[in-house]
């Protein structure tokens, strides 16, 4: 994208009370990065479009936006650095790994064909020490298991009925790693009386704009929205069980990406589990669901803290009887999409995550459970316990 497109911010309005620097998860474990205030609103007073960037500690913004939820003013500080990463980027020039670990779309379903291959090439040791040394993608960090059929596959020889048409975007990462969270929603959403379509959908593009690809993004938002505009016009609204994709396409398709007809689309996007409280409210959710004596935790990612809906599996989950849930009391968990697999980033994202591990160890809990694709990831990563979404649970206790 022409940086003539990006979005002006103000950054004057900030009165530097340092409420993002208390929250920040990677200027609280290392000081390599100065923290948002310095790099967001601090820095930005400074930054001329026509001189080369200057911000090396800005690639170490891990995306979290828990800063813009601490500003009292405010100021888009996540968006701030979004931006300035981007330039230094583009200045700097992205090394083959990022366009990878960026762009695994294109070959996630060759490798979900292939994924006895896949899987046992991804855990070979000898492997993953080539991808540490020759990629910098780090030999400790476990990487996505591939199956096989994909979600897509398995939804086309499904039959959806219901009294009501819902359109799912389900994501990249569920429809080739995790094809029974897919399965989970729509069978919930069936229970309810929903019948489930899967409109034309591509990467919602937040893995290349976390790594300040706007162009690339872009593009897939620009694939995205016209299918999605035809599933509202239908009558329809749309549901997604990936806090990250739904903040992608609910804020930064508009705001940041400035996509013609994101404006119309964010109204009529909700979470799955959003969805299914507003079905509560006005008296239409399927109660029916038996004793599930589990004792659970429950980890709330930060994009949904950031898309301002509260806790809404939480306050579901909460129905299932016998269920024992205790809300995870951590921020951030460390991965922030692709950060965490870079070698250069691997020990920050573990730090980072360290308080989420010990406030989970102090629960000792059977399962944790979260809505984010890439938490579920870390958490395993860091804890050894079976982690799920929210609604393979629920799925279960229906009867």
């Amino acid at each position: 994208m022409d940086e003539r497109t990006w979005p002006n911010n103000n950054t004057d309005v900030c009165i530097r009370c340092a409420a993002c620097m208390a929250v920040c998860p990677v200027s609280r474990v290392t000081p390599l990065f100065p923290g948002p205030k310095q790099t967001g609103p601090g820095a930005q007073r400074f930054r001329k479009p026509g001189d080369p960037s200057v911000d090396e500690w800005i690639d170490l913004c891990i995306g979290c936006r828990l800063c813009d939820l601490a500003c009292s003013s405010g100021v888009p500080i996540s968006e701030l650095n979004l931006i300035a990463r981007a330039k230094y980027l583009d200045e700097k020039k992205r090394p083959l790994r990022d366009w990878l670990l960026t762009h695994s779309y294109l070959f996630s379903r060759v490798a979900s064909f292939f994924s006895p291959i896949t899987n046992f090439l991804f855990k070979n040791r000898g492997v993953r020490w080539m991808a540490d040394l020759l990629l910098k993608i780090d030999r400790r960090r476990e990487l996505p298991v591939y199956e096989s059929p994909t979600f897509r596959q398995w939804f086309g020889g499904h039959r959806s009925t219901g009294e009501k048409k819902i359109a799912y975007f389900y994501g990249c990462y569920i429809n080739t790693n995790e094809v029974d969270v897919g399965k989970a929603a729509v069978q919930v959403l069936e229970a309810n009386g929903l019948e489930v379509f899967l409109p034309p959908q591509e990467c919602c593009g937040l893995p290349m704009l976390g790594n300040g690809d706007f162009e690339g993004a872009r593009k897939m938002g620009l694939k995205n929205v016209p299918s999605l505009l035809q599933a509202i016009r239908s009558g329809s609204e749309i549901i997604f069980s990936s806090t990250s994709c739904g903040e992608m396409i609910k804020h930064e398709y508009n705001r940041l990406l400035a996509i013609p007809g994101a404006e119309e689309v964010a109204p009529h996007l909700f979470d799955l589990f959003e969805y299914l409280r507003k079905l509560k409210e006005s008296g239409n959710l399927n109660l029916r669901l038996k004793e599930l004596p589990i004792r659970a935790a429950y980890f709330a990612p930060c994009h949904l803290r950031s898309l301002g809906i509260g806790l809404p599996a939480l306050d579901i989950l909460r129905l299932i009887p016998g269920l024992h849930i205790e809300n995870i009391d951590a921020d951030c968990c460390g991965l922030g999409g692709t950060f965490g697999f870079k070698k250069e980033k691997y020990e920050i994202s573990q730090e980072i995550g360290k308080d989420l591990k010990e406030a989970i160890d102090r629960l000792n809990p059977e399962a944790v459970l979260t809505d984010c694709e890439g938490c579920r990831m870390q958490i395993r990563h860091l804890t050894g316990l079976k982690v799920l979404h929210p609604v393979q649970l629920l799925r279960d206790a229906l009867t």
